[in-house]
């Protein structure tokens, strides 16, 4: 019988070695008796086993080749590997799926940072580095967690492939508006553009500018929060002006009744002197009676009525209304040049608060760029999906290998390591339990031989009283007998 075993070409050199097992021929002399014919052929048999043992290789030559590091990203055990090397191969590709993933993600994570924060050498790298890392060492655990797996395979993969998704989703948004970039960054503009727009017309609209001099124009409502804390000193300018106003037309009407009582008055003075017949008046021409007291009456209304003075009064009264009312012009104009002011300085505070464009703007632009136009949505979406896949090449790789020799091995070690660990501890229960019912033992046998010595020395002290009981019997008995004999 031969056994041969050959290098499958990978990264140890396993050598050929070939041995072969012949069975021993019947020796020469008397037929041997069957035990030890039978001791003979197991000795030879344990001899040919031995130097297979020596010569066959149980493992191969521990690998120094780089394929080793990108191992070591996926948590095998190399000493264990090395007795599957054919494993190796499958596990240095896993490990490069690996480093591939968390490369990406650094550049992600560079990606976003660089649309939030701009260019901020070196923290950026710093922090893409860590997330590349972390990452990485996920990736490794997920990997890593299904070693030695066989059975319930779905049940241990499933919610390792959910976090792998939802990595990958992290990972994809960056990448993916980095891919439609200036059509993302244009429409944010835009969007931006239109929004600081929007937002200085309803500055506007809450704060109308008077249509005349003095006057509030119509705030509309849902003004809340825009409107501006400005105040229009024309309208208690305007305010006066109406008073002064009301005051010069009473006074007008006053002058002009005045007027008018001392024109009638003077009339009927001047009928009476003419000697106009009439109601009221004698007919007698010539300066008399009548004439005097009529022409009286009239110069004693003017003197009271006293029109000049009011008539000077209204003249100082238009006087003071259009200097008002030129005032409130003016107050009006300053008004709106502050009004003005105001909306500008709240619309270049709404530019600065907008800033640069962030990643939540690039993402807004992303979907409305989405919502219009299929072409967009169905790339976002195979971008997107392409990016995540990627992120879960690890663990959809190591769930399509199946179940591999590796991990039959790591599963054997894991039951053998439990079965040692479990006896072990056993070993240590016993060990700590032992010496305690040694004492407890001790402590027992010692209250049993002081229980027995008790007993030993209650039995004696009985006896003793027994014996002494029935020497006094004797005694007394001895006694009795010799007095009745006298």
């Amino acid at each position: 019988m031969g056994v041969e075993h050959a290098s499958n070409g990978h990264e140890s050199e396993v050598p050929v070695t070939s041995v072969r097992l012949e069975s021993p021929g019947p020796p020469p002399g008397p037929p041997p008796q069957p035990e030890a014919s039978i001791a003979a052929l197991l000795d030879r048999a344990a001899q040919s086993l031995e130097a297979l043992s020596l010569e066959f290789p149980h493992a191969a030559t521990p690998s120094r080749s780089p394929g080793r590091w990108a191992r070591a990203l996926t948590g095998v055990d190399e000493t264990l590997l090395d007795r599957v090397w054919e494993e190796r191969a499958r596990y240095t590709g896993l490990g490069g799926i690996v480093l591939g993933t968390a490369v990406m993600a650094a550049f992600s994570m560079l990606d976003a940072l660089d649309q939030v924060f701009g260019y901020a050498w070196p923290l950026p790298v710093a922090v893409a580095l860590f997330w590349g890392a972390f990452v990485c060492g996920i990736d490794r655990w997920l990997i890593s967690s299904t070693h030695g797996v066989r059975t319930y395979r779905w049940r241990i993969f499933l919610p390792r492939i959910l976090l792998a998704i939802l990595f990958g989703v992290v990972i994809a948004t960056p990448l993916v508006l980095t891919v439609f970039g200036s059509a993302v960054v244009s429409r944010a503009a835009n969007d931006q553009l239109n929004e600081v727009a929007a937002y200085e017309t309803q500055l506007k609209a809450c704060n109308p500018l008077p249509s005349q001099p003095g006057r509030m124009a119509p705030v509309p409502p849902n003004c809340g929060g825009y409107s501006l804390s400005v105040g229009d000193p024309a309208i208690g300018t305007n305010e006066t002006v109406t008073l002064e106003k009301q005051q010069r037309a009473q006074l007008a009407q006053t002058i002009a009744m005045d007027n008018k009582t001392i024109a009638d008055l003077n009339f009927t003075a001047r009928k009476e002197c003419n000697g106009t017949r009439g109601q009221g008046l004698s007919g007698i021409v010539g300066q008399g009676p009548n004439c005097d007291r009529d022409r009286q009456q009239a110069d004693a209304f003017t003197r009271q009525s006293n029109v000049a003075q009011l008539q000077r009064q209204l003249t100082n009264l238009n006087l003071k209304i259009a200097q008002q009312t030129g005032t409130a012009g003016a107050q009006t104009q300053s008004y709106a040049t502050a009004i003005t002011k105001a909306i500008a300085a709240k619309v270049a505070t709404k530019k600065a608060d907008e800033g640069r464009i962030g990643l939540l703007n690039r993402i807004d632009a992303l979907g409305e760029l989405a919502a219009s136009n299929a072409a967009i949505a169905g790339a976002t979406v195979l971008l997107g999906l392409f990016v995540v896949m990627v992120d879960c090449l690890p663990v959809l790789s190591k769930m399509m290998s199946g179940t591999t020799r590796y991990d039959k091995l790591v599963e054997e070690r894991l039951r053998t390591a439990e079965a040692i660990a479990m006896a072990g501890m056993k070993v240590s229960e016993r060990q700590a339990t032992g010496q305690d019912e040694v004492a407890l033992q001790t402590i027992d046998s010692q209250v049993r031989a002081r229980l027995e010595q008790i007993d030993d020395a209650s039995r004696v002290d009985k006896a003793k009283r027994d014996a002494e009981l029935d020497r006094k019997i004797a005694e007394l008995a001895a006694e009795y007998r010799r007095s009745g004999s006298l």
